[in-house]
């Protein structure tokens, strides 16, 4: 066989390699059901609602928002936010309506089990607290109001 014979072989297997996984990627990316509230293990005191489950078998992908969901105008909130998942994620919490809240730090890259911190100085209530991911799960989803 000879060398260039050889050398279009071995791209056609990478080729082929390549849309596998691209495929098996793709498939992974599927949306799941939602996770009921949660409570604060130390505390007892109420939290938010998880961020809908994406850490199944077919999508790796899973996270948590969670903290106080009541707030007054001048005040800051610690919410945690947690990579549940088995794979890295970078997200960004947005707020809704803009104008109620301030997000000190806005964007997040966790690898699976890391958790960050996440301030939130309240202008004024009610508003929503939306988690964008830019990895397999959920393209953007309210994860709490606060009120």
């Amino acid at each position: 066989m000879t060398r260039a014979a050889t050398t279009a072989r071995a791209r056609r297997a990478l080729a082929a390699s390549s849309i596998v996984l691209l495929g098996s990627l793709l498939s992974a990316c599927g949306d799941d059901s939602s996770t009921p509230s949660s409570a604060d293990s130390s505390t007892g005191a109420p939290t938010s609602q998880a961020v809908p489950s994406q850490g199944s078998a077919d999508n790796p992908f899973d996270s948590t928002l969670v903290g106080p969901t009541t707030g007054q105008p001048g005040q800051v909130l610690t919410e945690t936010l947690t990579n549940t998942g088995r794979l890295p994620d970078a997200y960004q919490v947005v707020i809704d309506p803009a104008e109620a809240a301030r997000v000190k730090v806005s964007s997040f890259t966790l690898g699976p089990g890391e958790s960050a911190k996440v301030k939130i100085l309240v202008l004024s209530t009610p508003f929503d607290v939306h988690l964008k991911t830019a990895g397999g799960g959920a393209p953007d989803t309210t994860a709490m109001t606060i009120s």
